[in-house]
């Protein structure tokens, strides 16, 4: 090398520089996003539980730092094989959705479980469709309130698009509802009048939400034989 002294360029330098900053800026943003879907799963969790969520397998989830790898697990394994191959944008859903309205995905994955057992072709009794068993008319009204792009039947018939509005429907009526979780819940199976007209005559329902919550706790009963082996 005859003695030269060779250094390198500036512009890789920058350029190094600008990456380990990239690199570092996606970590931190990465474990912000980490944070704040547990700080909503366990928030969530409370409010569906009330009093009862320090004696339920629920709690079992606060040792859990990030859900979503069984999310995916959970979507793969329940979804009918001919869906599987989309299981990955499917369960992406369930935790892109969650995130967004402050939901636990594993009440998404349970009212999904509850409605149409993971299978997107479920067609209900009164017209419903797809993972969360919507029908059209409720469906297009939340879709233009929640900004969501609707093209008829053909929305609720696409697994995403029927989560980001079933997920979208829960929120509008916790908030109808006061985040009060047992109201909430029958008011997506029964509709929010009905479920007023239940309350005025002193009833309160409860068939609906205990069959959700039945999934919600089986869930987390899972995580908690995960852990404990």
């Amino acid at each position: 090398m005859n003695g030269q002294m060779y250094s390198t360029p500036k512009s890789i330098l920058k350029l190094t520089v600008l990456v380990a900053m990239s690199l570092s800026m996606a970590n931190a943003f990465g474990g912000q996003v980490v944070e704040d879907q547990r700080v909503s799963r366990l928030s969530n969790a409370r409010e569906l539980l009330g009093k009862y969520y320090e004696k339920s397998a629920v709690m079992n989830g606060e040792q859990v730092d990030n859900i979503n790898d069984k999310i995916y697990r959970w979507t793969r394994k329940s979804l009918p094989s001919s869906y599987r191959k989309n299981y990955q944008a499917i369960a992406q859903a369930i935790i892109d959705q969650s995130l967004r309205y402050d939901f636990d995905p594993v009440f998404i994955s349970s009212v999904i479980a509850n409605e149409s057992s993971f299978d997107p072709r479920q067609i209900g009794p009164v017209g419903e469709i797809g993972l969360m068993q919507l029908r059209p008319n409720t469906a297009k009204w939340i879709a233009h309130r929640s900004g969501v792009p609707w093209r008829g039947v053909a929305s609720l018939k696409d697994p995403v698009t029927n989560i980001r509005l079933g997920t979208a429907l829960l929120a509008y009526l916790r908030g109808k509802f006061d985040s009060h979780a047992r109201l909430y819940i029958a008011a997506y199976n029964m509709g929010q009048s009905n479920v007023k007209d239940a309350l005025e005559r002193k009833i309160w329902p409860k068939d609906y939400p205990e069959r959700v919550m039945r999934h919600y706790v089986e869930y987390y009963r899972k995580i908690r034989d995960e852990v404990r082996n």
